[in-house]
């Protein structure tokens, strides 16, 4: 009599924002998917490759229309739009 044996799992906690969480698992739930399935996907995936399934990179901080301008050194002219507020041409 032949015996298989089902490979025994083990539990990882991480600590997620709770927004995060609850998003994830409504996309997770539209892809027929749930956290554990695609947790271990990633994991399959970095063996397979011996990488991450991504490339990591810093991504600068994206300024905000008034952090540009107080770096904008240059003339700056506003003009007014027909909601009556102020606005400049694009600096960058």
């Amino acid at each position: 009599m032949s015996q298989t044996t089902a490979k025994q799992a083990t539990t990882i906690n991480v600590r997620v924002d709770s927004d995060i969480k609850h998003d994830l698992e409504i996309l997770l739930d539209k892809l027929g998917m749930n956290v554990s399935v695609v947790v271990n996907m990633f994991f399959r995936q970095m063996l397979m490759d011996e990488a991450l399934p991504f490339q990591p990179k810093v991504r600068h901080k994206r300024l905000t229309t008034e952090e540009r301008l107080k770096n904008y050194g240059g003339d700056y002219k506003t003009e007014e739009w027909d909601t009556g507020e102020p606005v400049g041409r694009e600096v960058f």
